[in-house]
């Protein structure tokens, strides 16, 4: 009897052991499988069932606060920007949190007061997390994107050339670009408060920065227009609508504004023609046919002619020209043209624009405006 009663015992004792080794790493490859599927799930862009799925982890692995900050960031995605605050603060209240935990945390936090345009309180989180991880580069590039939100353009410069020595490459460029945006800001200002030589100093400094910068361009001409230098004037206002094309239909009516006040219709009537010439953008060749149609209607018409095809606004800009003219053949043709549709977005998040800016609402980027479609060429 007492063999038996030891084999049952020892049985019991097998298979308790059994159980406490078997069951956990069941579960183990559970939600092994099931991260693998909220990941293939987050890759096919299936937003709904990543959040369930992120919740059931949650419920299941309470303790692991990655879990609770990927579905924070997943809530800001989808405009639940209250709960993901609430996410943050929660695993912010942890004592014993990892300092890279912690870090992702309150960029989390930053992105979610953003993504309600309160800058201050964003950039408060973020001058916390940058104290944490100096040297990480994400939190380090949020933090300017959410100086220049916020107006702070000389506090952005300074993050954006603190980014700018860290990294190298692609991301180096991008951060010198960021630098020479902020710096703009600041020339922008400089020029309001009636800083002239400053703003001069800054708006040379901003294009040098970032060349390549429509935003940046246009505060030079801005800058030289209301110091009254008129070269400088007219080639930074043909330099600003011919990297910003999407951007003429407002550039370009501010730099004739500017040329009527000053007496200089016929130097900036040059420039215009000389980009006409080479544009092949609908929304460039649009803005400056409207100006150059009255003393040179041939040359209006010959460049919207070249964009009419693939944009209703130059199709309906050549069909007014041709009436005004008393060419009604040729404007009938033009107007059987089948119309077609176009909009503006950001070409590096992907935001639809209602209006052209230079920056984007959505995720910050400059000189991102890009024709959606066909409109712009």
């Amino acid at each position: 009897m007492s063999f038996v009663l030891v084999a049952l015992i020892c049985l019991a004792i097998g298979f308790g052991v059994g159980w406490w080794y078997v069951v956990p790493r069941r579960l183990d490859r559970e939600n092994a499988a099931r991260r693998n599927r909220v990941l293939y799930e987050l890759a096919e862009g299936d937003r709904e069932n990543v959040a369930q799925e992120l919740e059931q982890i949650c419920a299941s692995e309470p303790g692991d606060p990655t879990v609770f900050l990927a579905l924070a960031a997943l809530d800001r995605g989808r405009g639940r920007i209250e709960r993901a605050k609430a996410v943050h603060r929660t695993v912010l209240a942890s004592a014993d949190l990892p300092s890279e935990q912690r870090v992702a945390a309150l960029v989390g936090l930053g992105r979610d007061l953003l993504a309600q345009g309160n800058e201050r309180a964003a950039v408060g989180a973020l001058v916390r997390a940058v104290s944490l991880a100096p040297r990480s580069v994400a939190t380090l590039e949020t933090l300017a994107r959410a100086l220049e939100r916020a107006g702070g353009w000389e506090r952005a410069a300074a993050a954006w050339e603190r980014l700018e020595k860290q990294v190298e490459g692609r991301r180096a460029q991008e951060a010198r670009a960021g630098r020479g945006h902020a710096v703009a800001g600041q020339a922008a200002e400089a020029l309001e408060d009636g800083e002239e030589r400053k703003a001069r100093k800054l708006a040379e400094r901003a294009v040098d920065l970032a060349p390549d910068s429509g935003h940046c361009w246009t505060v030079r001409a801005r800058v030289e227009s209301a110091l009254g230098d008129p070269i400088e004037a007219l080639e930074s206002w043909q330099r600003a609508w011919e990297l910003s094309p999407v951007g003429a239909r407002s550039i370009v009516p501010e730099a004739w504004e500017w040329a009527t006040e000053n007496r200089r219709q016929e130097d900036l009537m040059e420039r215009m023609l000389s980009s006409l010439r080479m544009a092949r953008e609908a929304q460039l060749v649009v803005a400056l046919a409207e100006k150059v149609s009255r003393q040179h209607p041939e040359q209006a018409a010959s460049a919207l002619e070249r964009v009419a095809e693939r944009s209703p606004s130059a199709q309906l800009a050549l069909v007014r020209l041709r009436l005004s003219r008393g060419q009604r053949e040729a404007a009938r043709e033009a107007a059987m043209r089948p119309p077609r549709s176009a909009g503006l977005l950001c070409n590096k998040c992907g935001t639809q624009m209602p209006r052209f800016a230079f920056r984007c609402g959505g995720c910050g980027a400059w000189d991102s405006a890009a024709a959606a479609g066909i409109e712009g060429g």
